[in-house]
């Protein structure tokens, strides 16, 4: 029996030995892919944390520039009111002076009546605008010009009634004009630009 139990022995011993290798292998195996697993995790992770730093600059970078967009349209809008405003107290201090105002006026109406036109004026100006100051212009020129009854809706200046058409000789008009023409001056001498 001893060399059958020898052949058993050895065959067991083999068998523990091979499964010792079988299980040492499987196990190295399993490490193998554990470590490869964990290195793509965190090549996933190093990844979305890239993808998210990235998304999450864009998303400040995209921002600063709306934000100075927006504080350069604010700035413009400020600027632009301030200009309005700047032409809106031109008017009032046109009429402040009424001599000026009225030769003013009156040069206006001398290049632009003809004869039967009606001078409209603007409420405001129905003390300063009056009926001996339109006829001393009808004189001037050497035509018929009459007050109109009704007052026009404008700041100042006068539209003329014609037969035909009407011509518009308010202030408004004219001022806004003469923005269009020298809105950068008067920029630059307000803002320095």
């Amino acid at each position: 029996m001893n060399g059958k139990q020898a052949i058993i022995d050895k065959i067991i011993g083999d068998a523990t030995a091979k499964a010792e290798q079988i299980a040492a292998e499987a196990l190295e195996k399993a490490d193998a892919i554990a470590k490869k697993a964990e290195e793509t995790a965190q090549g996933i992770i190093a990844e979305g944390e890239s993808k998210k730093k990235a998304a999450f600059d864009t998303v400040i970078a995209n921002s600063a520039v709306v934000a100075n967009l927006d504080c350069k349209k604010s700035l413009l809008t400020a600027k632009t009111g301030l200009i309005g405003d700047a032409f809106g107290r031109a008017a009032e201090v046109l009429r402040a002076d009424k001599k000026k105002y009225c030769d003013l006026v009156g040069k206006m109406i001398a290049l632009g009546a003809e004869d039967g036109d009606k001078v409209r004026i603007a409420e405001q100006d129905k003390e300063i605008l009056t009926k001996s100051f339109v006829d001393s212009i009808a004189k001037k020129c050497k035509i018929k010009l009459t007050l109109d009854k009704k007052y026009a809706p404008i700041a100042g200046g006068v539209i003329l009634v014609g037969k035909n058409y009407d011509k518009n000789l308010s202030l408004d008009l004219e001022l806004q004009t003469l923005r269009e023409e020298c809105e950068g001056e008067v920029a630059s001498v307000l803002f320095g630009e």
